[in-house]
């Protein structure tokens, strides 16, 4: 604790009300000189180049961060369109949702504001759907990420002001004491010029030496390993360590040491092992693989209904499954199951039809006139055919982990 006396009472502050107002005080400053959206070298909306920009990072160091974001757990597309929607555009006063509040003027027309902003709904939704410990913990390390980038870079001036000029440079007389007004630098007092000197002889040029750099992707890959193997020991006796939970320690390990690289100038190799490591690591969140593990391709067109099987389940691969041949009388009822790959039903047109559609991760959904397509999505529903209520029946359950579903009646 430190204390502060006054004329005629006493203040207590504690250590941790001075961090907090620190940590208070850089995040307004974070707000006040915020990165700008550049109008050149943009991707999309520009805000992994402003950063970039704002601190002199790599913008493909940016650019992979929100990426990984966006495969844990989805936490990346709602951050960059809250970017977008906060951060201002080169050359604009105020960024598009404070234009739209009136506190300013934007280039972005209001409509394409408010999209954004409805945009951020189903992102929101589908981030916090997956829920779990690991949005938290992604939202709470970039959090801490941005502090700690405003906290050792926001000295830095920006590459580009609000209205996209670049920062001013004092002007130093290029004469000493000659004064800043000179045009030319050369006050009265110094045109006595002195004499030549001769011209010294050409010297080999030295050899150009390699800067030291911090061995930062050495030292990262390491600390990864140890992660790596420690949770795999940790898997014996903790069941949290599973498969995927430990291929997120080590994307997040990795990512640490992108970012502290940098700070420094070196790591840069790792892009190179978190890309493929995120697209399986999202594979292993995706797709359910306690399921069946069979692989290959199912394909039956039954002409009598005892002979329509109860279930049909594949681990990855296609199922087809014609009903057309069936008699116009009957009950048939049926669960049809992928983890990855395709699944088509025919059903006659004249069957009344019972159907449930559903994707768990990520699929597209299209039963008998009724589609979606996105991540955990469901359509379901009755369809009678042409000749309306009476003759065969069909009741089918299908649900797919990533893939296609396809109900079709021809």
């Amino acid at each position: 604790m430190w204390r502060t006396a006054g004329p005629s009472n006493l203040v207590v502050v504690s250590g941790t009300e001075k961090v907090m107002q620190g940590v208070a005080d850089t995040l307004r400053e974070f707000w006040a000189h915020r990165p700008v959206r550049p109008r050149a070298g943009r991707k999309i909306g520009g805000v992994a180049t402003g950063i970039a920009l704002r601190y002199r990072i790599d913008p493909v160091i940016v650019r992979i961060a929100f990426v990984a974001l966006v495969l844990a757990g989805g936490v990346g597309v709602p951050m960059y369109l809250g970017g977008w929607l906060l951060l201002p555009e080169e050359g604009d006063q105020t960024s598009p949702a404070e234009a739209l509040l009136g506190k300013g003027s934007s280039s972005m027309s209001q409509g394409q504001t408010v999209l954004l902003g409805i945009l951020m709904f189903p992102a929101l939704a589908f981030m916090f759907g997956e829920g779990g410990f690991q949005v938290f913990v992604t939202i709470a390390a970039s959090v801490a990420c941005i502090y700690l980038l405003q906290k050792n870079r926001g000295h830095l001036a920006p590459a580009m002001s609000l209205t996209g000029e670049e920062t001013p440079q004092a002007t130093t007389p290029l004469v000493p004491g000659a004064p800043a007004w000179d045009p030319l630098g050369a006050a009265p007092f110094a045109w006595d010029l002195p004499e030549p000197s001769p011209k010294p002889q050409s010297q080999p040029p030295a050899p150009r030496r390699r800067p030291n750099r911090p061995k930062v992707a050495a030292a990262t890959l390491g600390v990864t390993m140890l992660v790596a193997a420690s949770a795999s020991i940790a898997g014996m006796w903790v069941p949290w360590f599973t498969v995927p939970h430990i291929m997120g320690l080590a994307i997040a390990t990795l990512a640490a040491g992108l970012l502290v690289g940098s700070f420094v100038g070196a790591g840069r190799s790792l892009i190179w092992l978190l890309v493929p490591l995120s697209v399986a690591g999202f594979a292993f969140t995706a797709v359910d693989f306690d399921g069946p593990a069979n692989v290959g391709s199912i394909a039956e067109t039954p002409k009598n209904v005892a002979d329509v099987r109860d279930r049909y389940e594949i681990g990855a691969g296609s199922i087809m499954l014609d009903l057309r041949q069936l008699p116009d009388t009957g009950s048939v009822e049926t669960e049809i199951e992928t983890e990855l790959g395709e699944i088509v039903v025919h059903v006659p047109k004249n069957a009344d039809v019972s159907f449930k559609c559903e994707a768990g991760s990520i699929g597209g959904l299209h039963c008998l006139g009724r589609n979606a397509d996105g991540g955990k999505v469901k359509v379901q529903g009755t369809d009678v055919g042409e000749d309306g209520e009476g003759g065969l029946e069909i009741d089918v359950d299908i649900q797919v982990g990533v893939g296609e579903v396809k109900v079709l009646r021809d």
